[in-house]
């Protein structure tokens, strides 16, 4: 279906995780920006279960063995299509588009945005780890990183009929905002800090840290975060989404690739939705939080 001729900043196979392996010590693993992998595959009328390739920022460049179509969700960025007979064609993120055999992709810098989900129809074929496809960064589990020279296979993981013809173009998901807003239920470990430092975590403005990556959002703050337990906490059970706080003081976000476990205390849990558009949040950009409703 496809070779690799360049595979960016990073390119990895994921699909919706491994679900209820925490107690082996494994986590769900699978695309950080779930509901933007969703509306690629959907897109595709493919299964819910097709995997997709997560492509961090851009520089991700295919070759088509054969016509296909193939969209891009999640991040904002410009999508070259280049020919052998050497005509180029522009087009952009969330369009279904279609590939003649021997033409190339070119996933462009993202202008807003950090995760790319490339669909195809069927999904992509990948080794299956303990029940998905899902490539987890930090235990190593599932396929290998996606290298030049590597072919992409079809898979046939289809559900229905795809959009195209009649629809070419989907809307943006996420806002393109200076400052990123994720909501927060507070706890299960909230009274473990000060009022104030409650108050702090709400008001100010974070940056994301380049020490970030689909294990955990690491976020830089004027204002530390004090603790009114000083003792120390026994490990407890992690979720995606959980905002840890450790001696520093400085939130960090846990992504789909986190520790099952965790000895730091949870101030909150994002949301569904916000866990997904924290994927979406390059280091530097700014993020403040405030309280779900």
């Amino acid at each position: 279906m496809f070779k690799v001729i360049n595979p960016g900043a990073h390119t990895v196979f994921q699909d919706v995780g491994r679900h209820g392996l925490a107690g082996t010590g494994v986590c769900p693993s699978g695309s950080f920006d779930r509901m933007s992998a969703a509306r690629a595959n959907h897109a595709m009328g493919n299964d819910p279960r097709a995997t997709v390739l997560e492509c961090l920022v851009g520089g991700l460049v295919l070759e088509a063995l054969q016509a296909t179509q193939f969209i891009v969700c999640g991040v904002r960025c410009p999508i070259v299509i280049s020919g052998v007979d050497g005509r180029v064609r522009q087009s952009y993120s969330n369009t279904i588009i279609d590939l003649e055999a021997g033409e190339r992709l070119d996933i462009g810098t993202a202008e807003s945005g950090m995760r790319g989900y490339l669909a195809i129809r069927g999904g992509f074929a990948a080794e299956s780890v303990l029940g998905s496809r899902a490539t987890d960064i930090m235990s190593g589990l599932g396929p290998a990183p996606v290298k030049a020279g590597d072919v992409l296979l079809a898979d046939s993981l289809i559900a229905e009929a795809a959009w195209w013809p009649t629809l070419r173009q989907l809307p943006t998901l996420w806002p393109l905002e200076e400052v990123q807003t994720l909501s927060v239920i507070l706890g299960p470990r909230a009274d473990w800090f000060t009022e104030d430092s409650i108050t702090d975590f709400f008001s100010q403005t974070y940056q994301v840290s380049p020490q970030s990556n689909r294990i955990g959002i690491r976020l830089e703050g004027s204002t530390p975060l004090t603790r009114a337990v000083s003792r120390e906490l026994s490990s407890e059970g992690m979720v995606r989404g959980s905002i840890q706080v450790p001696p520093n003081g400085m939130p960090v976000i846990f992504g789909p690739d986190h520790p099952v476990t965790g000895g730091y205390p949870v101030i909150g849990v994002l949301t569904r939705r916000s866990s997904d558009y924290s994927g979406q949040i390059a280091p530097g950009e700014s993020v403040r939080f405030q309280r779900a409703t």
